[in-house]
């Protein structure tokens, strides 16, 4: 190092004798001095641009060797405090080898700071030194931008320093236009769920700064309100709505800008379930055995569709002051026969919007009997023409004998074989009475 500032002492002085010796005839030259110093940039990307208040986006810091090698970097950066918010100074990718203070911020003072060294060195034309995130905290121009006290130091041995030219960014921070507005409905709470009221009040809610909203109910589920104001207020009531789906839209302005769409979603039904019919079946067995009887019922809804069923039964017997207490089932229901009364069953219909049709139907214990006659008619019919088919048969049979004559048949048979097994058993003429 010692030998190296004794040689450019020496070119000094050799380069001062030469310009004296020559001083008479020699021209004047001016050199700008700046022009012969070693410089290198450090830049911000994008130098420009525009963002929403409350976005966020990264400034990447770059840096420009000019074709020499540097091995040390003391970067220090500026930015609007009012208008802007660190919220991560990346130092993970970064030509820094070695730091020699961890990067760090001051939201406070608007100030951030890369330090550190470059082992070996390093020539480049955009060289990764760091990337900052920042959030936009209010409208307006901010600026960011590299300090005067950035230095940049070369891989020379000495540390000697560059010229640095300071690189500077200039960004819009815009309002931020209002998001989907938040839609509630105090008759119609859930979006989900089927409603028989057909008057709907909705309501929403108004961010700072809001100057209005454009709205609209329809049947479509992705209308966009056009651009003009609607009304200021946060409430809007609709009257006697048709059944089915309708669909609200709304935007907010805000300074001018208009805000995304929400959506809110009405599902009404005021109809109540198609008419139907329960049916009795008698069955034999459990008539018999049980004393019940089954009531089957079935109907739909168009909207909103079936969701349960109620039974309630009904004495006719007892006074008219008397209600059925009515229970959740399913088709078919057994009905407990009591004899000589005249009972009445309400099956109820509900849907998923709460609406109910009632339909009854007479059930008789006395009648079991005709009924069970009534549904059996045919094999009746045929048993009863089966057996006076064979009364006539048996009749014909008694009447011509013809069972006599077979008992005759059968005892001349016994008759003869009992002759024949008697001339077996009797014996012939002895020895001693022969000729």
């Amino acid at each position: 190092m010692i030998f190296n500032k004794r040689k450019n002492i020496y070119w000094f002085w050799l380069i001062i004798l030469l310009f004296a010796g020559f001083s008479a005839n020699a021209q004047i030259i001016n050199v700008d001095a700046n022009k012969l110093l070693v410089r290198s940039e450090v830049s911000l990307s994008p130098r420009s641009g525009s963002f929403v208040e409350g976005s966020t986006f990264q400034v990447p810091i770059f840096l420009n060797t000019k074709g020499r090698s540097i091995n040390g970097i003391e970067v220090r950066i500026n930015f609007d405090k009012d208008k802007l918010l660190i919220v991560n100074p990346s130092g993970g990718t970064s030509i820094i080898g070695v730091w020699v203070e961890p990067p760090s911020y001051d939201n406070f003072l608007g100030t951030a700071s890369y330090i550190g060294v470059v082992p070996n060195g390093i020539i480049t034309e955009a060289g990764l030194i760091g990337t900052i995130t920042f959030k936009v905290k209010a409208t307006g121009r901010a600026v960011i931008s590299v300090n005067s006290n950035s230095k940049i130091l070369l891989n020379d041995g000495l540390g000697s320093a560059t010229i640095v030219d300071l690189g500077r960014a200039e960004y819009n921070l815009l309002i931020k236009p209002p998001e989907g507005v938040l839609i509630y409905s105090e008759t119609h709470p859930f979006q989900t769920n089927w409603y028989n009221n057909n008057n709907a009040i909705l309501s929403w809610d108004k961010d700072p700064g809001v100057m209005g909203f454009s709205y609209i109910l329809d049947d479509q589920p992705n209308t966009i309100p056009d651009n003009i104001i609607d009304s200021e207020e946060t409430t809007k009531t609709y009257e006697k709505l048709d059944d089915g789906l309708w669909y609200f839209h709304i935007k907010a302005n805000k300074a001018g800008a208009w805000g995304t769409t929400g959506h809110f979603l009405l599902k009404i039904d005021t109809a109540p379930p198609a008419k139907f019919r329960p049916e009795v079946n008698y069955l034999l067995a459990s008539t018999i055995s049980v004393e019940r009887t089954l009531v089957s019922f079935f109907t739909t809804d168009n909207l909103s569709g079936i969701d349960h069923y109620e039974v309630g039964i009904i004495d006719k017997g007892q006074p008219l002051t008397k209600s059925p207490v009515f229970i959740q089932t399913e088709s078919p229901f057994q009905v407990p026969l009591i004899s000589g009364n005249k009972l009445q069953v309400i099956v109820r219909a509900i849907d998923k919007a709460g609406n109910a049709r009632d339909e009854s139907v007479d059930v008789r214990a006395p009648l079991v009997i005709s009924k069970f006659i009534e549904d059996y008619l045919v094999y009746i019919l045929l048993f009863i023409i089966l057996l006076g088919i064979i009364m006539l048969l048996v009749h014909y049979l008694f009447g011509h004998h013809i069972i006599q004559y077979i008992r005759r048949i059968f005892n001349v048979i016994k008759t003869e074989e009992k002759e024949k097994a008697d001339k077996i058993l009797l014996p012939g003429p002895s020895e001693e009475h022969k000729p």
